[in-house]
């Protein structure tokens, strides 16, 4: 496979959506909601500062879908849905948060060599004697081929893994509404980011139409 085939098979199959479908109240009516709160993301143990970056990723996403959204209080920032009267908070853990790393593996490699031998075979027909009496003549030659040993290091990269778990709760009756998880894994953290919180968007925007 070429290197251009195997980034095309990556782009297709690295991102995956948790669960295929959320899990939803089925008697709650999103279209009388009027305000989504994104609550604090806290930062994952892997990376410092982790939480404010999904929180601006979900922001970014929510306004590319024709949302306003409200980020007066930072801690609580606010989506504008409709006109209804219900509110909700968005909840968001993040479970996984690997940036991209570049490893050095050493590697050896020993040849041992190889011997190879050639065998011949020929008649000789005594002259002096009967003519069909004949005796077989063999020689054998061996060629020997000296190993080698290879020595150094090769480069490899890890992917970017994004994983978070989203929940959204009634604010007045603390009704869990909908869930869902998602993972990204690619090649660029923010791309990563991006791409993991537009899939959560994609689900959360068909709930208000």
């Amino acid at each position: 496979m070429s290197k251009k085939n195997a980034i095309l098979v990556l782009m297709l199959f690295s991102c995956w959506s948790g669960p295929e479908n959320p899990a939803v109240q089925a008697k709650y009516d999103f279209n009388d909601v009027e305000k989504l709160f994104i609550n604090s993301i806290s930062d994952h143990s892997n990376m410092l500062g982790s939480g404010a970056m999904i929180t601006n990723s979900l922001t970014h996403n929510f306004l590319k879908y024709g949302y306003a959204v409200n980020a007066s209080n930072h801690s609580l920032l606010e989506v504008q849905i409709d006109q209804g009267k219900n509110s909700l908070e968005l909840h968001c853990i993040i479970t996984e948060f690997t940036d991209s790393e570049m490893i050095v593996v050493p590697y050896r490699h020993e040849d041992r060599g190889y011997t190879k031998t050639v065998v011949q075979q020929t008649s000789d027909i005594d002259q002096q004697e009967e003519k069909s009496k004949s005796s077989q003549l063999q020689t054998s030659t061996t060629t020997t081929h000296a190993g080698k040993v290879r020595e150094g290091n090769m480069v490899e990269y890890t992917h970017s893994k994004v994983g978070v778990m989203l929940k959204m709760i009634d604010k007045r009756s603390g009704d869990l509404v909908w869930s869902n998880s998602y993972w990204y894994s690619g090649l660029e953290l923010q791309r990563t980011i991006d791409l993991c919180l537009k899939n959560s968007i994609i689900q959360i925007n068909k709930l208000f139409q």
